[in-house]
């Protein structure tokens, strides 16, 4: 694989020339670096401050201190949600947008796609390379903004996006990116939060607080965020993290007392339950 055929620079999308240390845009003047093989296309010093607060804060996250890839019951959840909606995803080129710890992307590749992993928090890509490389994924990390992707236009047959659009201070741009590096025949994943009023109001003060610790700026209905995608229909809805999961995992923090499994099973037996539910899963077909 060439990575010039799929990237471009983020800010003019022109094509980038690949020099001995980076890459470099003629027609902006533009230099980017590569840093332990990721490509590190953002400039960091023009980011939001939201978005530098949030580099800080994901960078600190337990999950990338471990070398050892392990996937929770409720991300096997989010996964099966995936290849139900799109089962054909070998010898597909997926953009896992804002991949976090990556689970997302090592089993979909595991599946025969190929994904492009990308981020802010290098220290994540950092460890999601190494385990893609161990384990002879086809997986390519790279650092950069949603809000302006550096890919080009059409490239992508399916597009990630768990739990970032809330976290945006540019969220039209980041739909217009979506929208430009889509095929026209694509499928997408979003995931959000849901808004405050579908909540258990026995935890909505606790929703609050973990919303401004975690930087989340706004929070959606189903209806709200499908007719933010405009050209996209919506092929299906679910609802993840109700009260009993909520107050289940708050209790597993203190002491082990309930099974992982046995809570993502129960969970998901009201996935189609808006009341009282903490997030909302659509996917959508071009």
């Amino acid at each position: 694989m060439n990575i010039l055929d799929y990237i471009c620079c983020p800010v003019c999308k022109s094509n980038l020339e690949k020099k001995e240390r980076g890459f470099f845009c003629f027609d902006c003047n533009k230099n980017y670096e590569i840093m332990d093989e990721i490509p590190i296309l953002v400039d960091f010093k023009k980011i939001p401050d939201h978005s530098a607060g949030q580099i800080n804060y994901f960078k600190k996250e337990k999950i990338i201190e471990n070398p050892e890839f392990k996937l929770d019951e409720w991300q096997k959840g989010y996964v099966e949600k995936f290849t139900a909606n799109f089962p054909d995803v070998k010898n597909k080129t997926i953009l896992d947008c804002g991949a976090g710890s990556g689970y997302m992307s090592v089993e979909l590749a595991k599946k025969g796609a190929t994904v492009f992993a990308c981020d802010l928090t290098l220290k994540g890509l950092k460890r999601l390379k190494k385990i893609s490389v161990n384990s002879n994924l086809a997986i390519k990390t790279i650092c950069c903004s949603a809000e302006e992707l550096p890919f080009k236009n059409e490239t992508f047959d399916y597009f990630i996006s768990n739990a970032v659009l809330e976290h945006l201070p540019r969220e039209k741009e980041a739909i217009a990116e979506i929208n430009r590096v889509c095929k026209k025949d694509a499928g997408l994943m979003i995931t959000v939060p849901l808004n405050y009023k579908f909540l258990n109001p026995l935890f909505i003060s606790i929703n609050w607080f973990h919303d401004k610790r975690i930087g989340h700026l706004r929070r959606y209905d189903e209806k709200k965020l499908i007719n933010k995608f405009t050209g996209w229909n919506a092929q299906d809805v679910y609802y993840t993290g109700h009260t009993k999961k909520v107050l289940k995992t708050l209790i597993n923090i203190v002491a082990e007392v309930f099974n992982e499994l046995k809570i993502e099973k129960d969970d998901r037996k009201k996935e189609k339950l808006k009341l009282w539910a903490s997030n909302v899963i659509c996917f959508f077909r071009r």
